[in-house]
């Protein structure tokens, strides 16, 4: 990364504090406005060019197909902490300070990461407001299992997840509130572990 161009490293930092800071990739304008770039087709060429050296791979035909090396994503043992997730109504966007979690490196798949619980939603699950849930995007998702679910391209929540006819239904752990019924959800991934810190 360091032997990148400035202006290479610059588009690559924003994209992965992009991520880091929301749970999803950035779309082109949103990477102008962090780069202070008023052109798309700059940040094309540039992303062009990190795809090229292989520390992106990118489909410019659709919104937000950015994903970055593994490798500079995650080191090994250590995961980073990406954000918020809801645990209740959806947000808006997961924003929350980088931080970072080590851990046995079997809990450690690469590509994996973490983010901290926001609400009540899924108490019954065990998953408490202020907990860390261990995200893995790479699993397989099937019926019942509680996955982190972007609505409509935008909107974040943590839920279980039922593919039913015509329509998906996220599913809270809490009997005082009602499903979440759309027609179709984008699965960042399977949550594979909670972690709780006992103070």
């Amino acid at each position: 990364m360091d032997q990148l161009p400035p202006k290479q490293k610059e588009v690559l930092e924003a994209i992965i504090h992009f991520i880091a800071e929301n749970g999803y990739p950035p779309t082109i304008q949103q990477l102008c406005d962090r780069c202070g770039v008023t052109s798309t087709s700059t940040i094309h060429y540039h992303l062009t060019a990190l795809r090229k050296k292989n520390y992106i791979h990118w489909n410019e035909s659709e919104r937000r197909a950015i994903t970055v090396r593994e490798d500079l994503m995650t080191k090994k043992g250590k995961l980073p902490v990406l954000g918020v997730i809801a645990a209740g109504l959806p947000l808006q966007t997961m924003t929350d300070t980088v931080d970072s979690l080590d851990l046995s490196e079997d809990l450690c798949p690469v590509g994996c990461y973490v983010l901290r619980v926001k609400g009540e939603s899924m108490i019954e699950d065990h998953i408490m407001d202020g907990d860390l849930v261990l995200v893995n995007p790479k699993a397989s998702v099937k019926d019942g299992d509680v996955v982190v679910a972007l609505v409509e391209g935008e909107t974040a929540t943590l839920k279980r997840l039922y593919r039913e006819k015509g329509h998906v239904r996220l599913q809270p752990a809490n009997s005082a509130m009602d499903p979440i019924i759309v027609k179709d959800v984008e699965v960042q991934g399977k949550v594979e572990a909670v972690i709780r810190r006992v103070k």
